[in-house]
């Protein structure tokens, strides 16, 4: 854990050195969106909150300052020209305002426990997001089906094989995953660009394709394309927590997800209907020779569910038809999670 955490911060120092002159306070008279929310508050659910108060207000997004926000956020002022810091000692002609306190229009709190222990739909809850990268790049082209299953991601073991996931939430963790997938008969480890250039060779139609960042990974800007290739997606969990972007990117064009934390999305995946769900060690080989062997008019009809579902409920989140002020947004600090 320490590595990881002196990881993070050095990759931090060096980001503010890089961008620390693109950050801006806010200085003009009209109306903004203000957000006042925990030092705690990770980068990814600023993120969020960004892209989804954008896709409904207009209005300049305007953060308390801190220096800790400033050091965070700093690479973010250069991709959104919208996002500002409250000049210091000024006044401000707030629309909306998400903050934890009572008085906010929208009470942000970060109990998430409330989606990841009922099936039900949750109306006040804030749609996670995909990798920020995916809001930033123009409408995603398709690709007819050239893989079966696909899994891709950071397979560190000094991140990954740790009892955090196990121990908080009962569930098998991503090396874990990783170590018992690769012993398919169906794997190929191929790198991203393997995969770019082999893709129209049809030899992944009934493989299960495994590719680690560590080995090369698939440009961001271009990953959803060559996503769309794939009927399913392999999902593990992230570092800190069940959820990882990668089963929203995969839905968001109709890819559906075997994964073992159904239950984290909003409302929870359907087993066999909109994703197909493995628990133990000795599920995986079962689940991969399953997906492997379903029908063509199958993997059509989950994968038209998978879309809908996803249109449904992590489309665009309308904050004034929720008329509740509360509004529940998942962040990946452990102590909020647990």
């Amino acid at each position: 854990m320490i590595y990881i955490i002196k990881k993070k911060i050095s990759k931090k120092l060096e980001e503010f050195k890089q961008y620390y002159s693109y950050v801006r306070f806010y200085e003009g008279d009209q109306p903004v969106v203000y957000l006042n929310v925990a030092h705690r508050t990770k980068v990814r659910t600023y993120l969020n909150l960004f892209f989804r108060i954008k896709a409904v207000y207009k209005e300049p997004i305007v953060i308390q300052f801190s220096v800790v926000r400033m050091l965070l956020l700093a690479k973010w002022f250069k991709q959104l020209d919208y996002i500002y810091f409250a000049k210091p000692f000024s006044k401000l002609n707030k629309l909306k305002t998400f903050s934890h306190h009572k008085s906010a229009d929208f009470v942000v709190n970060y109990k998430y426990k409330k989606v990841y222990t009922t099936s039900d739909y949750q109306k006040n809850v804030l749609p996670y997001i995909m990798h920020p990268f995916n809001y930033l790049v123009t409408q995603t082209d398709f690709s007819s089906k050239k893989i079966g299953i696909i899994l891709s991601g950071n397979f560190e073991e000094k991140i990954y094989n740790t009892t955090l996931i196990p121990d908080n939430f009962k569930l098998l963790n991503r090396w874990d995953i990783y170590q018992e997938v690769i012993q398919h008969k169906s794997v190929l480890s191929i790198s991203g660009k393997e995969l770019m250039e082999d893709l129209d060779s049809k030899k992944f139609s009934d493989k299960l394709v495994a590719m680690r960042w560590q080995s090369g990974a698939i440009p961001n800007q271009k990953w959803r394309y060559y996503l769309t290739a794939a009927d399913f997606i392999f999902c593990a969990p992230g570092m800190t927590m069940p959820m990882c972007h990668n089963v929203l990117e995969a839905m968001s064009v109709g890819v559906i997800p075997i994964l073992n934390y159904p239950h984290w999305l909003n409302p929870s995946l359907q087993d066999d209907f909109n994703c197909l769900v493995y628990q133990s060690i000795s599920d995986i080989k079962l689940i991969v020779d399953k997906a492997l062997s379903l029908s063509q008019e199958l993997k059509n009809e989950m994968a038209k569910n998978v879309l809908d579902y996803y249109n449904a409920y992590y489309g665009e989140y309308l904050f004034d038809e929720n008329k509740n002020t509360e509004l529940i947004v998942l962040n990946e600090n452990i102590k909020d999670l647990i």
